[in-house]
């Protein structure tokens, strides 16, 4: 490995390359507590052309790569699947390219995060739309589009980031460099379209997970922030789950555009309240499940006329308003107005100190989350010895659910489900039952929930190679899948493992 280290040492300056063991540990990890690869090298391209020679290198010495971006993915995005290779970060890829104002596109490298990027749109009255991930403070614009990513604001109006795609500066595993969209026409002066000059190939690239391509640049559609927005925040009467999913349903069907609406079960406002998350909501009697929108408008006209319509279903569906203010409840207003959407989706997870997250990301139809989400209440009870198991030694029992529900687009939501435990690690002593019943406890469900049918996106080692291990993929799929991977990627260089392509070991 020295000799290769030497190799790529000549590709980028000394300081961005590092064999360093501490390097490689903070590399091995992301938010996820039982998935752990530490890679022999960590590499810090500055563009396409250094990643290119990177890939080449990986290709000659048959040695696997896994891109990172942000690294805020749950269950083992961006790093190894077992100890070795390289990990490519490409945080230092991270400058907005060009505003083209006229066309409202950016062009931005792959590295920059979504804090950023809108933090310079702002100073020009603009937004990405979808916002990314609820992590978006952080998280990597190219992250995004490699997961279809969701969960920070917009998701309601915009859906997923991947459908503001206009083009892609891709390296190929094999090193090549492509791009995509109307700039697969040499010719073509500027990003304006992601569709035409033949087969939409960016979508090869969209929810990849990091198999096909590393991405290096990435041209986004961007939209004015319209100049009025209302937010308001309801708590839900009994059958919280079927009347949120009938209130998101009945918005849908009348065509009222809402930028935001999210749902937060009764199991997050209580505990969110015992460990002091939403001080605006201890005063609440009852702490029972909360769901509010968020809307915006070109007038004041459009936006009381949508204010009416939503809340004239608020109260058909028996809903309470809360205060119009942050601190009578409002947490619409703190999501939207205080930038509250990167600021609180993942910590739910971490409610608890110590505790961490177990979960996967994926897509259902509205229709469908209420019975998703009674079932794992329903999982819950037919584990509760093997909880049991990690309570006797930790005093506290895992606890599983789902994190916000959120509208996104068409008739489709996001639901963030799994449970939280602890660490091997607990009170000065390594407790092997501990990760052993996570990995037992994890797997179990994700499988029962991929069998109401689910659409996983941000999959990462686990997820990916769980629907393979549980054959959740059609045979011709799955073939079809994995012969586009080895022609795209012949030694299985680019995050060897995921999906279960391995290559050569």
């Amino acid at each position: 490995m020295s000799e290769v280290y030497q190799k790529l040492e000549k590709i980028v300056e000394g300081k961005h390359i590092s064999k360093d063991l501490y390097v490689r540990h903070a590399y091995s990890r992301n938010v996820d507590l039982v998935l752990q690869g530490v890679p022999d090298i960590v590499i810090r391209p500055k563009d396409a052309q250094e990643v290119s020679e990177i890939m080449k290198i990986a290709n000659e010495e048959n040695i696997p790569v896994t891109p990172r971006g942000g690294g805020d993915c749950e269950f083992g995005g961006s790093k190894p699947i077992g100890n070795g290779g390289i990990v490519l970060d490409t945080k230092r890829m991270n400058k907005v390219i060009n505003l083209d104002q006229d066309n409202l596109i950016v062009t931005v490298e792959a590295g920059i995060s979504w804090g950023k990027l809108n933090d310079f749109l702002c100073n020009f009255g603009l937004y990405t739309g979808c916002m990314g991930p609820g992590s978006g403070m952080t998280a990597a614009v190219g992250g995004g589009i490699s997961h279809h990513s969701v969960g920070g604001g917009g998701c309601a109006k915009y859906g997923a980031c991947t459908n503001q795609l206009v083009s892609l500066e891709v390296v190929l595993p094999t090193g090549d460099i492509i791009n995509t969209g109307s700039q697969a026409n040499k010719y073509s002066k500027y990003p304006f379209n992601r569709f035409g000059n033949g087969p939409d190939l960016a979508g090869l690239f969209c929810g990849d997970n990091g198999i096909f391509g590393v991405k290096t640049q990435v041209s986004l559609q961007v939209f004015p922030k319209p100049p009025y927005a209302a937010y308001k925040t309801f708590q839900l009467p009994r059958k919280e789950r079927e009347v949120s999913a009938k209130i998101m349903t009945e918005i849908r069907q009348k065509g009222i555009e809402v930028y935001d609406l999210m749902f937060l079960m009764d199991l997050i406002v209580r505990l969110g309240c015992q460990e002091g998350m939403f001080p605006f909501w201890e005063n609440l009697k009852k702490k029972r499940g909360v769901i509010f929108y968020t809307i915006e408008a070109n007038s004041e006209v459009e936006l009381d006329e949508k204010v009416k319509q939503l809340d004239e279903i608020m109260v058909n569906n028996k809903t309470e308003e809360l205060g119009q203010e942050i601190q009578d409840g409002n947490i619409a207003k703190w999501h939207y107005a205080e930038q509250g959407h990167w600021q609180f989706y993942h910590n739910l997870w971490g409610i608890y100190p110590s505790m961490q997250p177990l979960t996967a990301e994926c897509f259902s139809p509205i229709g469908l989350y209420p019975n998703v989400l009674n079932d794992i209440d329903q999982w819950d009870m037919e584990h509760n010895e093997d909880m049991q198991k990690i309570f006797n030694i930790t005093k506290i029992r895992p606890i599983a659910g789902s994190g916000p529900v959120l509208l996104i687009d068409g008739n489709n939501v996001e639901i963030t489900c799994g449970f939280t435990s602890f660490w091997n690690y607990y009170n000065g002593e390594v407790h092997d039952i501990i990760e052993e019943t996570n990995l037992m406890l994890w797997k179990s469900l994700l499988e029962r929930v991929t069998k109401h049918g689910c659409q996983w996106y941000m999959m990462g080692d686990y997820m990916s190679r769980l629907m393979v291990d549980i054959g959740a993929y059609s045979e011709e799929y799955y073939n079809l899948m994995k012969s586009i991977k080895q022609v795209l990627d012949p030694k299985m260089i680019l995050s060897r493992g995921k999906f279960n392509f391995w290559g050569e070991k």
